[in-house]
C-alpha cells in the first residue's frame, strides 16, 4: 500500500505545480519528436535511394573498363579504359547460364544543334537490350531496329532532357539533328527516368546504334562499360562471380594480376548506399538526442528544486512513518511521471509532424515502428535516471532538521 501511497503523492505534486512539470518535460518532449521525425527523414531517404536503384534495371550489374573509385561521392573511372569491348558482352551473353541480356554501353559528351538552338548531351551508343536492361521505355515514336545496328544507320532515340534543351515545345520526332557535324534523325522519345544514385540526369542521353557511335563518332573498337541483366535477383552474386572469371580469362589475367575491369551489381549498390544512409541516419539522430539530455538535465535540477521546497513536507511524511524507501520510491515516480509524459507528447506530435509532412508535405518520410518504441524506452529511462540523485538527495534528509524548515 506504500507503494501506491507514494505514487498517489508523487502525482499530486506533479498536478498541482502544472506549469513546473511541462517545462521539465518539455526537453523530453522536443528530443522524442526530433528523433521520431529524424528516423523517418533518415528511412525515407534511403527508401528513396533502394527505389532509384531498382529504377536503374532489374537485377542490374554494370561492368566498367579499368578501376572504378569514388570521388567526391561519385565513382568515376581511373585506370586502363580500353579493356572492354562488344566481344566481352557477347561471351557473357553466350557462356553465362544466369545472364538474361547483355548491352555493351559507349557514350561521350558533344554539342548537338537543331536549327539555332545547341546544347551539350551524352551521346550514347548501346544494342537493343539497353533499354530492357536499363528500364527505360518509348513515350512516343519507336527504337532503332537490328538492321540499324548492322547499317551503322544515323537514328536516334532521345531523353526528355534533350527534348526540352533542344527541341522546347516542338513535336521532335522525325526531327533532323546535327551530331559531330552528322546528321541523325529522331525516331523515339524516351519516357523520364530521373536522376540516378550519382545524381546524374538519365534523361540527358541521345541514344544511337553502338554501331553507328564506334564508327562515326569515336572511332573505336573499345566500350567502356557492359549492363547485364541477371535472370534472378539470388542468382546476382553468383552470376557476377562467374562474369569476373570468364572476363579474367579472356583478358588473360593470370596469377595475381588485379582486375582490369569493375563489376557493381545492384546489390552491391544497394548495400553502398544503404551504409551511408544509415550512417546519416544516425548522425542526425544523435544530434536530436542531445536534446534529450538536455532534457534529462532539466529534470533533474526541478527535481532538485522540488526537494529543497518540500523539505517540510518530506519531514513530516518520515516523521508519520515513511521510510527512506518511501521517499525514494515517491521522487523517482515524480521524475518517471515526467520523463514518460514528455515522451508520450514527444511521440505524438513527432508522428503528427511526420505523417503531416508526407501528407501535405509532399516530404518523402517513412515512420519507423522500432525508433517509437524505443523512444518510449528512452524517455522512461532518462526519467528513472535523473530522479535518482534528488531522490536519494530526499531521502537522506533527518525528519527533526526537516521540520524546523520554515
Amino acid at each position: 500500500m506504500k507503494k501506491f501511497a507514494s505514487f498517489d503523492i508523487a502525482v499530486n505534486a506533479l498536478f498541482t505545480h502544472k506549469t513546473r512539470t511541462f517545462l521539465a518535460s518539455l526537453g523530453i518532449l522536443i528530443g522524442i519528436a526530433s528523433v521520431v521525425i529524424m528516423v523517418a527523414i533518415g528511412k525515407g531517404s534511403q527508401q528513396e535511394v533502394m527505389d532509384v536503384i531498382a529504377g536503374m534495371g532489374e537485377n542490374l550489374v554494370t561492368i566498367n573498363a579499368g578501376e572504378m573509385k569514388r570521388r567526391g561521392g561519385r565513382l568515376r573511372l581511373s585506370g586502363n579504359v580500353t579493356t572492354l569491348s562488344p566481344r566481352d558482352a557477347k561471351l557473357i551473353e553466350d557462356e553465362i547460364e544466369e545472364v538474361e541480356l547483355v548491352a555493351p554501353f559507349e557514350e561521350k559528351r558533344m554539342n548537338v544543334k537543331f536549327d539555332n538552338n545547341a546544347a551539350e548531351t551524352s551521346i550514347s551508343g548501346s544494342t537493343l537490350d539497353f533499354p530492357l536492361i536499363r528500364g527505360y521505355r518509348i513515350e512516343k515514336g519507336e527504337m532503332f531496329t537490328e538492321k540499324d545496328l548492322k547499317t551503322a544507320s544515323r537514328v536516334a532515340v532521345i531523353g526528355k532532357t534533350v527534348v526540352k534543351n533542344v527541341f522546347g515545345e516542338e513535336d521532335p520526332i522525325g526531327q533532323v539533328i546535327k551530331v559531330h557535324f552528322i546528321p541523325f534523325t529522331i525516331v523515339g522519345v524516351f519516357d523520364a527516368k530521373g536522376v540516378d544514385t550519382n545524381g546524374l540526369d538519365q534523361d540527358d542521353l541521345i541514344l544511337i546504334p553502338l554501331s553507328t557511335l564506334m564508327r562515326r563518332i569515336v572511332n573505336q573498337t573499345h566500350v567502356s562499360r557492359i549492363f547485364v541483366k541477371i535472370s534472378a535477383r539470388e542468382k546476382i552474386f553468383q552470376g557476377t562471380e562467374k562474369i569476373r572469371e570468364l572476363l579474367r580469362e579472356s583478358h588473360k589475367l593470370i596469377d595475381e594480376r588485379e582486375d582490369d575491369f569493375t563489376l557493381i551489381s545492384q546489390l552491391d549498390m544497394e548495400e553502398m548506399k544503404r551504409e551511408t544512409s544509415e550512417l546519416f541516419t544516425k548522425l542526425i539522430v544523435g544530434v536530436a538526442a542531445i536534446s534529450l539530455l538536455v532534457g534529462g538535465i532539466g529534470i533533474l535540477a526541478v527535481m532538485l528544486i522540488s526537494v529543497k521546497e518540500r523539505t517540510k513536507e518530506i519531514g513530516i511524511r518520515r516523521a508519520v512513518g515513511a521510510t527512506r524507501k518511501d521517499i525514494i520510491r515517491q521522487f523517482l515516480y515524480e521524475s518517471l511521471i515526467i520523463g514518460l509524459l514528455g515522451g508520450i507528447f514527444g511521440i505524438l506530435l513527432g508522428v503528427g509532424l511526420t505523417l503531416g509532412l508526407t501528407y501535405y508535405g509532399n516530404w518523402n518520410l517513412l515512420l519507423d515502428q522500432d525508433s517509437i518504441w524505443t523512444a518510449s524506452w528512452i524517455c522512461a529511462v532518462i526519467g528513472v535516471i535523473f530522479g535518482v540523485f534528488p531522490a536519494i538527495k530526499a531521502s537522506k534528509l533527518d525528519p527533526m532538521e526537516a521540520l524546523t524548515i520554515e
